[in-house]
This record gives structure tokens, C-alpha cells and sequence, in this order.
């Protein structure tokens, strides 16, 4: 069941289902925590499952001015305090999602139980993406938000997998309708001004799963892979028939992936 929570300058829509060791899930930018349908539909048999709609999204309210997800994880904790969640949680980040989950990690690494970056890079973000971001934003404010959306939804998946989610490529456009202006250009903002967390991975505590897709379009593969492989306690799962969206192209594999990923390393912790 979804409900709102009023905090502070935020106004955010969540569902929490099922029972067990909290995660968190985080979506990805012009998305909604609806698009974990068939995560939640697994995860939640056995863990407690947190969703929301980041600001400007689904059915949350705008992001204040000046949106950072350094800011944003403060928020996080206080919802987090308000489902009066006391053990350590799992955060599963999907890109402007992963940057959120990043930011908390780092802001509250005590409370961080493991940590699940999808095609989210870890790295602050370069001249070229911020370039294109500032494009993006004015082309936004111009009102070609559809002609954008037209040409950028279908690169988000793999060539291969195009024709078989079409249905998907749908669904996207039609949570992307919900995205305000205010929502998408406070967006850009927090995610060109994002931070660096490599230093905070590498001396992290808590298990890593970095999964990243092959022919992933908006963030380069070998440039993930090269990052995570500086990370030492950090599983990689390359998905090889995956573009930026591989937990929808690559369901089955992910789902399961995570699955074991829980289960062992939740476990490990619970033993210790």
C-alpha cells in the first residue's frame, strides 16, 4: 500500500511490503518505484521492502532548490526513523538511484547492511556527461521534453533486446509523464553536482554488488568495470545481454543474483 510522508521540504510517496531484514530500493531518473514490480514480488517473501518515489517522481512532491543526494540521504534516515526500521538496511540503487544509495552509504555507513549499485558509476560526474546533462536541461526548458524521451528511452536497452520490450519502452514513457520540470531539472542538478564515493567504497565495511551492463549506453561498461575492480570486497555481475536497464532486460539473472547475494551475506553478518 502506498502512502505519503511529509519531511521537512520533501513530500514522498512510498510502499512498504512484506516482512524480515529491511531493503531499500532506489529508482532510476525519469522512473518510479513501480518499475520494481517483479523484484518486490520475490524480495518481499522474505525481507521487508521499502520503495519510494525520489523527488519530482511518481507521486512525490518536487526536490527543493539546490537538490543534492548528499542532502537527500538525511531524508532517507528520517523515513527510515519514521518506519521505525532499527537494523541495518540494504539498499539497492538503480543510476540516479545508485548515486542516492551512495549517499547514504556514506553518510551513514553503521546503518548501511549491504549495498547494490545498478549501472550506477561511482565516480563524480565528467565534463562530457555534465555537458550533456546541461543540454538535456535545456532542451527541458524549451518544452521538447517528448522529442527527448523519444530518442532516449529505446537507447537504454540493448539492440538485441529491443523488439521483445517494446511493452517496457511503453511503460517507461508513461512514468516519465509524471516527472514535473521542476522534477527533472532538480534532478540534473544533483546528478552532475554528485560526489565521488570510490575512496568511501574501497574502505568500505559492508558487501558490494556493482552489476553493469554490457552495451549500456548511458554509462560506459568499461569504465564501470574498470572502477569496480579498484573496490576490493566488491562482486561484479557483468550482464551480458543488458543495456542501461538490466534488471528489466536480465530479470531472471538479477533477481536470482540478488537473492543469493542476500541470503550469503546477510547470513555471514548474522553470524558474526
Amino acid at each position: 500500500m502506498e502512502q505519503v510522508f511529509e519531511l521537512g521540504e520533501y513530500s514522498l510517496n512510498i510502499c512498504v511490503e512484506g516482512e524480515g531484514l529491511p531493503v531499500l530500493l532506489l529508482h532510476s531518473y525519469w522512473g518510479n518505484l513501480r518499475l520494481f514490480d517483479p523484484l518486490v514480488a520475490v524480495l518481499s517473501q522474505k525481507m521487508k521492502v521499502i520503495r519510494i518515489d525520489l523527488p519530482g517522481h511518481g507521486k512525490s512532491g518536487p526536490p527543493p532548490f539546490n537538490f543534492t543526494f548528499d542532502k537527500f540521504a538525511l531524508v532517507l534516515n528520517e523515513l527510515l526513523l519514521r518506519l521505525e526500521v532499527r537494523e541495518k538496511i540494504s539498499i539497492v540503487g538503480h543510476s540516479m538511484g545508485g548515486y542516492a544509495a551512495l549517499a547514504f552509504a556514506t553518510n551513514y555507513p553503521g546503518k548501511t547492511g549491504t549495498l547494490v549499485l545498478m549501472h550506477a558509476p561511482v565516480k563524480e560526474a565528467d565534463a562530457k556527461s555534465i555537458k550533456l546533462r546541461e543540454q538535456e536541461s535545456h532542451l527541458l526548458q524549451k518544452g521538447k521534453k517528448d522529442l527527448f524521451l523519444k530518442v532516449t528511452i529505446p537507447s537504454n536497452f540493448a539492440p538485441e533486446s529491443l523488439d521483445s520490450m517494446r511493452h517496457m519502452v511503453d511503460r517507461l514513457h508513461q512514468s516519465s509523464s509524471h516527472v514535473t520540470l521542476a522534477g527533472s531539472l532538480g534532478t540534473i542538478h544533483a546528478i552532475n553536482n554528485r560526489k565521488n564515493s570510490l575512496q568511501v567504497l574501497q574502505n568500505a565495511t559492508f558487501p558490494i554488488l556493482i552489476m553493469i551492463g554490457k552495451h549500456d549506453k548511458v554509462y560506459r561498461a568499461k569504465e564501470q568495470l574498470n572502477d569496480a575492480s579498484l573496490i576490493p570486497s566488491a562482486e561484479v555481475l557483468l550482464l551480458n545481454h543488458s543495456g542501461h536497464l538490466g534488471f528489466i532486460e536480465e530479470e531472471d539473472l538479477v533477481i536470482e543474483k540478488l537473492q543469493l547475494f542476500f541470503e550469503s551475506k546477510l547470513k555471514s553478518q548474522e553470524e558474526r
